[in-house]
């Protein structure tokens, strides 16, 4: 499933870049790969030692790609979102059927930009106050309207995630392999680095005498 996923995701990256256009994707992808990048942490902290095993490199590795290719989809359709966010401001033809190719939260994300981009043009241009919230919802509301979904159904912004793990500063003592920290990041440490980790990790590598914990009184 690794690899299909993997090679799915780089193809339909591939043929955003080749088409240009918005293109049509599954409602599900983001959610497949985040439980399948939640799938793979799980297999990592399950290992005996993930820090010195192959496999726990392997798994670092093909998180790694995952989440990066999923981010360079993102960032590619957000592009596109804005040319189009654009092209509706200055009153230039809008391809229905490219538009109606956005999920619900990139519709949200259009009418968003609408507003913002309406906002500044009125107080920037025209010297004027502009209430947010109009033209972009309306836009979001015509493209609604072609597929035939309710504007409420448009689902809000998700809140921020709180940080789920304090933070130590420790000064690294020996070179290691690339690991996985339980914030989700990807560590590449060598000797004499001082860097920030998630406190849990931290401990386990003053354990190990990897690291040493510096402790800054205020």
């Amino acid at each position: 499933m690794a690899t299909d996923l993997l090679e799915k995701l780089r193809q339909m990256l591939l043929d955003m870049h080749h088409s240009g256009r918005l293109s049509h994707i599954e409602p599900g992808l983001y959610e497949d790969a985040r439980a399948y990048v939640e799938k793979l942490k799980a297999d990592y902290y399950g290992l005996k030692n993930p820090l010195e095993s192959r496999a726990g490199s392997l798994l670092i590795e093909e998180i790694g790609s995952v989440t990066d290719t999923v981010q360079e989809i993102f960032s590619v359709r957000t592009r596109q979102i804005l040319d189009l966010a654009f092209q509706q401001m200055e009153g230039q033809y809008t391809d229905k059927e490219e538009a109606r190719k956005m999920l619900p939260a990139e519709r949200a994300m259009y009418g968003q930009i609408i507003d913002a981009i309406e906002g500044c043009r009125e107080a920037l241009v025209h010297g004027e106050t502009y209430p947010f919230g109009s033209d972009g919802a309306a836009a979001v509301d015509r493209l609604d309207e072609v597929d035939g979904i309710p504007a409420s159904e448009v689902p809000a912004a998700p809140a921020p995630r709180p940080v789920q793990s304090p933070y130590a500063l420790v000064h690294i003592l020996s070179d290691m392999e690339s690991f996985m920290g339980v914030d989700g990041r990807t560590y590449a440490l060598e000797r004499g680095d001082i860097v920030t980790l998630p406190e849990n990790n931290a401990d386990v590598l003053c354990e190990h005498d990897i690291a040493l914990n510096i402790r800054l009184n205020k």
